[in-house]
């Protein structure tokens, strides 16, 4: 292992076979921890300032406690963030809104309504005479 010093941080590396070096260490924005690339993007704020989950694309961050949920378990029907924020979001509101489901049920609903409201008009007509 050695390192390498710029005006801001070190930078660890490590000889691999032969003579090719790797830096296998993230370095968190906080300055003041490394962490092996394994730790990145697993889920786990392993840095303490959460840089080390900042920029990935594999998890879904909920909206009042900063918890991070895989991002297959977003808009998937159970709620996994105790604000409901990945079920009560935009993304998941199209999806509900394209699901037959929710089509169907508002057909029926709104059938039922218009023929309640025939109903009340005949019988406000019938009563006028």
């Amino acid at each position: 292992v050695g390192t390498i010093a710029n005006n801001e941080y070190l930078v660890f590396f490590t000889k691999s076979r032969g003579n090719i070096y790797t830096n296998r260490y993230f370095v968190c924005d906080n300055k003041i921890k490394c962490i092996d690339y394994s730790q990145v993007c697993d889920l786990v704020d392993n840095c303490g300032d959460g840089s080390d989950e900042a920029a990935c694309t594999n998890h879904f961050r909920c909206n009042s406690s900063g918890h991070l949920i895989p991002i297959t378990s977003k808009c998937n029907g159970r709620y996994d963030c105790f604000d409901m924020s990945d079920e009560c979001n935009d993304e998941c509101s199209r999806e509900i809104l394209k699901g037959f489901p929710l089509k169907a049920s508002s057909l029926v609903i709104g059938s039922l309504a218009v023929l309640a409201n025939l109903i009340i008009i005949t019988k406000s007509v019938r009563a006028m005479k």
